[in-house]
């Protein structure tokens, strides 16, 4: 079993009136809301829904045409969005931001399918502790890289022979004895610290993320009674000194009344 797929108006308590640049009041504007009615199959329309009469004079009433939810508006609905409003908007026209709002939240609610909610989980987070790794600093390698073969002119030859043969007239004493003064100088020993950390292992416990549901909610008067009112779910909630209180049921806009006999998706 499945909803009804017409399109039908809230009643005339819920309507909205356009006004212009001046504040003056316009012509009134219904919401929309999905056909309660149940039928076999889904996409069918329900015998109340399925006797319009064209032209008829109350919106809010089965027999006034507006289409099938997520379709066109026919033309005798004067819904939010019908071409009806659209003429209207052209002529200077407007909602006030609240209203807009109230009517937009009453489309959305129309063409969704209702599905039970997730239930809200509270965001486990944990903080880890960055430290700093210790690293070991490596001695650079020089890598050889091979000499390009230059051919040698014969010039350049005959200068490197006699370069060699003033090098080989020199005496070899001032070469022993540096020789000997690079052998006795003293070199440092490099000692390498036992104690010194090469790795450092970090223990900690993964991070889990949940999903998160946030519902938003407003403050309505309902029979006399304040209640906070989410209008995406068409939860009512009551209201406590901490701010949202528990689950009362569904409100239903179109009676004005609060179905407390509706249990809560939530715990499903």
């Amino acid at each position: 079993m499945t909803n009804c797929i017409s399109r039908r108006a809230l009643g005339d308590h819920l309507r909205i009136r356009l006004i212009n640049e001046k504040g003056e009041d316009g012509r009134w504007i219904w919401m929309e809301y999905r056909c309660p009615n149940t039928v076999c199959n889904d996409g069918d329309i329900c015998k109340e829904c399925s006797n319009k009469v064209p032209k008829y004079k109350y919106q809010a009433q089965a027999k006034c045409n507006h289409g099938i939810v997520g379709g066109e508006y026919h033309s005798d609905s004067k819904l939010y969005g019908s071409a009806y409003y659209l003429a209207e908007i052209k002529k200077g026209w407007k909602l006030t931001e609240h209203d807009e709002f109230r009517a937009k939240a009453a489309v959305n609610k129309a063409i969704s399918n209702m599905a039970p909610r997730k239930k809200v989980q509270a965001v486990v987070s944990e903080v880890v502790p960055v430290i700093p790794l210790v690293t070991e600093t490596l001695p650079v390698i020089s890598v050889p890289t091979k000499r390009k073969y230059v051919r040698k002119t014969p010039e350049q030859k005959d200068a490197e022979k006699a370069k060699a043969a003033e090098k080989a007239r020199k005496p070899r004493v001032k070469k022993e004895v540096k020789l000997k003064a690079d052998i006795l100088l003293p070199q440092t020993p490099v000692i390498e610290n036992p104690l010194e950390p090469k790795f450092i292992e970090v223990l900690a416990q993964p991070i889990t993320i949940t999903d998160t549901v946030v519902a938003k909610v407003k403050k309505i008067k309902c029979q006399g009674k304040d209640y906070y009112y989410d209008s995406a779910s068409g939860k009512v909630y009551g209201i406590s000194v901490n701010g949202v209180g528990a689950y009362k049921g569904r409100y239903k806009e179109e009676d004005d009344v609060v179905d407390v006999t509706f249990p809560d998706s939530d715990d499903e």
